[in-house]
């Protein structure tokens, strides 16, 4: 019996230790009192100013022929040609390349790395999640041997790694190829047909 009450005793007083502690005593109540929660009312915020506003004034507008008078005046208008752009300052205005669609970017490409030499990539329309295939075959570089995917941002292709980190963001030349640069190495990439 004095046996027993020896194991107990220890095992009674470790668990008054743990009702008395505040790190259990939001788990085990025990009888312990709690706070009683706060009831003072929460103040309203303080009204806004409005911001100060003018005065709005109102005119008619132009008729519809763009001369710019009014109806009922008395401004002499003259009919003279607005000076226009000349045709040859139209004619050197930069074309920007239009976007390509995803099918024809499809395909056989060769892509030049300026470090290591070329090798081809074939870009399918054959979609993985919401990326395309790509596979390349013959690439020395790392981060084009592991081009498993690819996808179009606009105007920008990226070249995709397993994970869909991005390994080449390229961008059209205006001559059919796309240029940029691996992400990272920044080793110079051209890819043509």
């Amino acid at each position: 019996m004095k046996l027993s009450a020896l194991v107990f005793l220890p095992c009674a007083l470790a668990l008054a230790s743990c009702a008395s502690s505040t790190r259990l005593s939001d788990t085990l109540d025990f009888g312990a009192r709690k706070p009683p929660p706060d009831t003072r009312p929460i103040a309203a915020p303080e009204p806004l100013m409005a911001a100060p506003t003018e005065q709005v004034s109102s005119e008619p507008l132009p008729p519809a022929g763009g001369n710019g008078v009014a109806p009922g005046s008395s401004v002499a208008v003259q009919d003279t040609p607005a000076p226009g752009p000349s045709q040859s300052a139209v004619a050197s205005l930069p074309s920007t390349p239009s976007v390509p669609s995803s099918g024809g970017i499809a395909g056989a490409w060769k892509i030049s790395d300026a470090a290591r030499g070329s090798c081809n990539i074939s870009l399918t329309r054959q979609t993985l999640l919401d990326v395309y295939r790509a596979t390349p075959s013959g690439c020395q570089a790392g981060s084009l041997a592991k081009v498993n995917a690819w996808q179009q941002r606009g105007q920008e292709i990226d070249l995709l790694e397993p994970g869909g980190r991005t390994a080449v963001r390229l961008f059209p030349t205006g001559d059919g190829a796309y240029e940029g640069a691996a992400t990272t190495s920044g080793a110079k990439i051209r890819m043509t047909k």
